[in-house]
């Protein structure tokens, strides 16, 4: 079964999420220029956001921290346990030996992103204080009984077969390139969000005045450009319940409902905070539509023509009617029926972002 989230979102003025050159990000869909958000930014902002993390923990649930300053973690937790600074990190480069990872030319970090749990991290320190001895003098790889990698292999690498993954890491996976039994499939999949129409890229230029200038002079003493659109997105992303259940060790029946309902008001809720500082760019969806269906789809080709709209007319509304429009026709042509939908419309008064979430928990509850 899949979860199907598809959300219509309208931005004024703004650059949330920049290439290279610092203009917002853009693609070719339809024959034109569309703006665009992408996944990584979205899946950071909603991982991250306070909605997410409240509805997981509230349940039971980890989450993941993304670093390369596990030492920091493992070591300073490793002093509060009476050890001694240069053991503990002689120790902590031991347990990335065991693990086939390694640091840093200085040794400070690891030497690329790693994402794990607060639990895989707290039985990590656990792990070393158990093995102290052989965990200090470096042995932890050579070590000939069975039992200490064994455990280890426990904490980071079978953990959907024991207490399971942190939430975040369940739906959106990892992959550690030295260690591939530490690979996680992702439950969940986030497109990259495409405007419904044509877009053009705007420059703003600006100039800073000198507050202490004196009153005989003039000019500015600082002049810059920065690029932003304006944009009405199409979002689409989708849950794998049979893998986001696997991924969180089928130990916690409630905390399956948990993190979907966490993902959606997340994913509702969070903005991404690209310049938000010169363009409060803070606006909400104005629909979403939750279904359920025996597969993932997505409705982006709903706007493979671009929406076109008069003065008097609102880009929401003729973007929603679209993808209404698109939604009965494709699932009308494939022969699929959903097992159930919820949705929620800024344009009608009784479907709320509230009920939509409690339409949901009950589905999922039922199930």
């Amino acid at each position: 079964m899949f979860i199907n989230i598809h959300i219509i979102q309208n931005f004024p003025a703004s650059n949330l999420n920049r290439d290279d050159t610092g203009a917002p990000k853009d693609t070719i869909f339809g024959g034109v220029r569309r703006a665009r958000i992408s996944s990584q930014c979205q899946k950071r902002s909603i991982r991250t956001h306070r909605s997410f993390a409240d509805t997981i923990l509230s349940h039971g649930g980890d989450l993941g921290v993304r670093t390369k300053r596990l030492s920091e973690a493992v070591v300073g937790r490793l002093v509060e346990n009476d050890k001694e600074e240069n053991e503990a990190k002689k120790a902590f480069e031991a347990l990335l030996n065991a693990l086939g990872l390694k640091t840093d030319k200085k040794g400070e970090k690891t030497q690329y992103l790693l994402y794990l749990g607060n639990r895989e991290i707290e039985e990590m320190v656990e792990f070393l204080l158990k093995y102290w001895e052989e965990a200090k003098e470096g042995e932890l790889a050579k070590e000939p009984k069975k039992e200490p990698k064994k455990e280890l292999k426990s904490i980071v690498k079978e953990r959907k077969k024991n207490s399971g993954y942190a939430a975040d890491i369940a739906l959106f996976g990892r992959m550690v390139a030295d260690s591939k039994e530490m690979n996680v499939d992702a439950a969940c999949q986030v497109a990259h969000a495409i405007s419904t129409h044509k877009t053009a890229l705007e420059t703003d230029y600006y100039t800073a005045v000198d507050d202490l200038l004196p009153d005989d002079e003039s000019g500015s003493d600082m002049i810059g450009v920065v690029e932003y659109n304006g944009a009405c997105y199409y979002r689409y992303a989708n849950i794998n319940l049979e893998k986001l259940k696997e991924n969180l060790g089928r130990t916690n029946e409630d905390l399956l409902a948990a993190t979907v309902l966490g993902f959606i008001k997340a994913m509702v809720m969070a903005i991404p905070t690209g310049m938000q500082n010169s363009f409060a760019a803070q606006s909400y969806p104005a629909y979403v539509k939750v279904t359920a269906l025996d597969m993932p789809i997505s409705y982006a080709n709903a706007f493979s023509k671009p929406v076109r709209n008069r003065e008097d007319e609102s880009i929401e509304e003729k973007s929603t009617a679209a993808l209404k429009n698109f939604e009965e026709r494709q699932l009308n042509f494939l022969g699929k029926t959903p097992v159930w939908e919820a949705e929620a419309s800024l344009f009608e008064k009784d479907k709320t972002i509230a009920s939509l979430l409690q339409e949901v928990e009950t589905k999922l509850t039922e199930e």
